[in-house]
């Protein structure tokens, strides 16, 4: 077996002592086969209290059983090089080194000054092809700390693909207690709430409520093991439980030969805890990119794919969708205001534009209002309008473990230990983004290799950073 962190720290900005499962929420609730019989409404005596529920509530859309797609309304019928994809569990191939810019429209000088830029494990995957990496050969499974994040609402969103014609088919928009007896947030709280951080709040309604960074998800986000384990052992024979799920139903179907994620232990911590190399990040990115589907293989709903790559609660991160990071121009923070030595978060960090920045779509909802939000809650920096529904979206990891997502690049690029070398403190003092350094040293690549924009960074920049270019955004 490959390595995997027994005692670690981790988060996207802190450091603790933790053990191999991670700390679990008090009084947490244990799986079991019984499936509670009520849903939206449990706990609720009468109307009246339906009625306060509902207030409380998010209104995020309900997700498409039948997999259909959404989030598509851009219609495209551009097309950048792309060579017929056939996915399968088998490692990436790589392309050839002389057929680069042809086959990826990626500049290959520009991407060896990327190389020495990073100077770590990185590669980027456009086309559905592995287009370049450095030093991502042969390397051992590094923690991808907080990308596990994104990982966990991933499976999450696999299970209620998979339970969708059960009789308790899990849904993003089921109260919490309909799946769980005991659990130490607010028992109003939907699992909607759970995945955009803001279900620890007293009061879930719109403008009260604040998302605060679970780091390492023992305030509300670990218990969403326990409701998957409970969600699958309705079919256990089908399904197994998480553990067997997330081996059988992703990283086997991926041929995520060198990813690890507590492995042998149904209980799951979504905090952190997922070993894994630059290979296995770019399959989950594809996956994602791609609507849900691997090859022909729809592995979980497109809409659920959508609202993690969307604002979930504009009032409490416009840059935050289902425990994802999103690009955002105004509004986005994030969820911690210091370090635990006292350094300050600084407020240009924290607050404002997202992340990888200017030059790359920002994540808006294809029409406001979207839930209990009138608009996108940009104010004067932007319109809430766009033309192609294609904002950038990533996984992020303490010290620089990046999945970020170009969708209308057709392009998924991941780096490990981007901001080793600064350092935790260093990294959050001076402003280091590690998405904004991948896509920062990556991007003269994609520019010199675009055939619209070559040689113009400041129109490719405008354009894009506009959500008005979009050349090789595919439908799902």
């Amino acid at each position: 077996m490959r390595w995997v962190s027994r005692c670690v720290f981790s988060g996207l900005v802190t450091w603790a002592a933790a053990c191999e499962g991670g700390p679990k929420p008090d009084g947490q609730a244990e799986s079991d086969a019984n499936m509670p019989d009520a849903r939206r409404d449990a706990g609720a005596d009468d109307a009246a209290a339906d009625d306060a529920d509902a207030d409380a509530r998010a209104q995020p859309p309900a997700p498409q059983d039948d997999g259909e797609d959404a989030g598509d309304d851009a219609g495209s019928d551009a097309g950048g090089p792309r060579a017929p994809w056939s996915a399968g569990p088998m490692p990436w191939e790589q392309v050839p080194a002389d057929q680069v810019l042809e086959v990826c429209r990626l500049d290959p000088a520009a991407l060896a000054a990327a190389d020495a830029t990073l100077d770590t494990p990185w590669a980027v995957f456009r086309y559905g092809k592995l287009c370049h990496q450095y030093k991502a050969e042969g390397m051992e499974p590094l923690n991808a700390w907080s990308a596990t994040k994104t990982l966990g609402a991933l499976v999450l969103g696999m299970v209620s693909y998979e339970t969708r014609d059960l009789s308790h088919p899990l849904r993003d928009d089921d109260r919490v207690d309909a799946w769980l007896d005991t659990f130490t947030y607010n028992h109003d709280a939907l699992i909607a709430h759970v995945l955009g951080m803001v279900a620890q709040n007293p009061d879930l309604r719109y403008g009260q409520r604040e998302m605060s960074y679970d780091t390492f998800g023992s305030v509300q986000i670990n218990s969403l093991s326990d409701v998957m384990n409970r969600a699958l052992a309705q079919d256990p024979e089908r399904l197994g439980d998480l553990d067997g799920f997330t081996n059988a139903f992703l990283f086997d179907k991926l041929g995520m030969a060198n990813s690890y994620w507590v492995p042998g232990d149904p209980n799951k911590v979504l905090g952190f805890n997922w070993a894994t190399d630059v290979y296995d990040m770019g399959k989950i990115g594809q996956l994602m990119l791609r609507g849900g589907k691997w090859g022909e293989e729809r592995l979980l709903a497109s809409d659920w794919i959508y609202r993690m790559t969307h604002p979930s609660f504009e009032d409490a991160n416009t840059g935050y969708g289902y425990l994802t990071w999103l690009n955002a121009s105004a509004g986005w923070h994030l969820g911690i205001t210091e370090l635990p030595d006292g350094t300050p978060v600084p407020e240009p960090a924290g607050v404002g534009a997202g992340n990888p920045g200017p030059c790359a779509p920002v994540a808006l909802w294809n029409a406001y209002p979207h839930g209990d939000a009138p608009d996108c809650l940009y104010g004067a920096v932007r319109l809430c309008t766009q033309d192609f529904d294609v904002g950038v979206y990533q996984a992020v990891g303490l010290l620089g473990q990046v999945i970020q997502v170009h969708r209308g690049l057709d392009m998924v690029l991941v780096g490990m230990n981007l901001t080793v070398e600064e350092g935790i403190t260093e990294e959050f003092r001076n402003n280091v983004s590690p998405s904004g350094k991948l896509w920062d040293a990556v991007r003269p690549a994609v520019i010199q290799g675009d055939p619209t924009y070559r040689g113009d960074e400041l129109g490719f920049c405008e354009a894009y950073g506009d959500n008005a270019y979009a050349p090789d955004l595919q439908p799902w």
